[in-house]
């Protein structure tokens, strides 16, 4: 079934593929892959409310997957919550930091969070079990030993860690006081960092107010929440499957609470969005002017037609000055592609070529007439086959590099920069004359596996 679920997402058929992926979930509903895919999917079609509920479900089960974390990230940037997006892709970069899908989304982040100052939605608070507080009366004992300094510290610490453990005493165990609350000075907060084991004077204090009933049990109880978030008093108190379970689904609940009020915020406010992956917006650019983008009428004539390239023996080395016509590009792209070519242009010109015991070297010059030019370059979007990443007319002629495929999630994605500057490389050296190659290291082998600026599987 998944099987046949991943060949209708690589085909781009997201909604025949989700179909298939509830059928395995409703099986086994905390498949990670399927969940994973779903996401994706999800996403892909559009439909991010729901793609952020999936990739939150696999966060809960595996808190640094990369494709996850990144996902809610995707998804929150489609919701014009990009402070909340840019969370996201900070964690993923502390897992990965060397990914250039991460690093390009992170920089998206800053750029619109600087460029759309908006008020981010308020997310609904964890509401916690309200917890009983429940004291055994030899507690006070034991307490007034220990502020008598009859015993020590740290056995008082265990006696309490071990009552809590074992719930003989009951006490919420997460403070709801910030730590400013409590009446300890910045010397004993210094003593605290320093003698891990010691618990401050204030608390002894206090702890003789509470046993002549000075104080009431909250207060204490306060004080001893304090020393757990310490590390004092050490409680890791093992949860049930089905108490794992229904936290897990509270927090679900939470999410989905969430995500409604800033689908509501979206809609009330008419909140600006740009769009974290724009590998579908530089499609509609090219389309916009197709014939003005591409070379396909012209990549159909002969090379012959174009101008020879020119040359000149200095010191023994033939020198081939190659002119260069460079199409335009659609403005607003979110890659600078097109600079790169001056990196493909200094590979050649640094190579040492020979052509029949002749020493060659190349240099290349860019012009703006395209009547005189020897090659002329492109970057497109269009489909040149199954596979194919650029083409190029031997010696001279036309050079076309393509910007992406369908071939990482079934949607248009961009390749990443290098990428586009490996394939132009490769395609200005049959532009030059070079055929491939069979060493699978030379820039001119025949093939490649490409990168992806912002696809979630790459």
């Amino acid at each position: 079934m998944f099987k046949e679920a991943n060949g209708y997402f690589v085909k781009g058929e997201y909604t025949k593929a989700i179909v298939i992926y509830d059928d395995i979930l409703e099986i086994t509903p905390n498949n990670l892959s399927t969940l994973k895919m779903k996401a994706i999917a999800l996403s892909n079609s559009g439909y991010h409310e729901k793609s952020l509920k999936e990739f939150f479900k696999i966060l809960q089960y595996k808190p640094e997957d990369i494709t996850a974390l990144v996902g809610m990230g995707v998804g929150f940037g489609y919701l014009g919550e990009y402070k909340e997006a840019k969370v996201y892709f900070e964690k993923a970069a502390t897992v990965k930091p060397n990914s250039v899908v991460i690093n390009n989304y992170n920089e998206y982040a800053d750029k619109v969070i600087k460029k759309y100052p908006y008020i981010a939605t308020e997310k609904p608070d964890r509401v916690k079990k309200y917890v009983e507080i429940k004291i055994p009366n030899w507690i006070k004992t034991v307490t007034k030993w220990w502020s008598e300094k009859l015993i020590s510290d740290s056995e008082f610490a265990f006696v309490l860690t071990f009552v809590i453990k074992n719930k003989t005493m009951e006490i919420p165990l997460e403070n709801s006081l910030n730590e400013t609350e409590f009446s300890i000075d910045s010397n004993e907060m210094q003593t605290i960092e320093t003698e891990s084991n010691k618990i401050p004077d204030s608390i002894r204090a206090n702890a003789s107010l509470w046993i002549n009933n000075e104080i009431n049990d909250q207060q204490f109880v306060s004080d001893l929440q304090f020393l757990i978030n310490k590390k004092i008093i050490i409680v890791d108190i093992e949860k049930t499957k089905d108490e794992i379970q229904k936290e897990k689904e509270y927090d679900y609940y939470l999410f989905d609470r969430y995500i409604q009020k800033i689908s509501k915020n979206v809609s009330d406010e008419k909140r600006y969005i740009e769009f974290p992956n724009p590998s579908k917006d530089v499609i509609k650019k090219f389309l916009r002017d197709y014939v003005k983008w591409n070379f396909e009428a012209e990549a159909k004539i002969a090379a012959s037609n174009f101008p020879n390239p020119t040359y000149k023996i200095i010191n023994g080395t033939y020198v081939v000055n190659y002119k260069v016509f460079v199409n335009e590009q659609p403005i607003g792209l979110p890659l600078d592609h097109i600079n790169t070519l001056q990196n493909s242009f200094v590979y050649w010109e640094k190579q040492e070529l020979d052509t029949n015991g002749n020493k060659v070297q190349m240099k290349f010059e860019v012009t703006e007439k395209k009547h005189e030019a020897n090659v002329w370059v492109t970057w497109i979007v269009r489909n040149i086959g199954d596979g194919v990443l650029g083409h190029a007319q031997l010696g001279k002629g036309i050079v076309e590099v393509t910007l992406g495929d369908y071939n990482c999630d079934g949607s248009f994605e961009l390749y990443d920069i290098k990428t586009v500057e490996q394939i132009m490389t490769h395609e200005l050296g049959h532009s030059i004359g070079l055929r491939h190659v069979s060493d699978v290291n030379n820039i001119m082998y025949p093939s490649m596996k490409p990168n992806y600026a912002y696809c979630l599987l790459s």
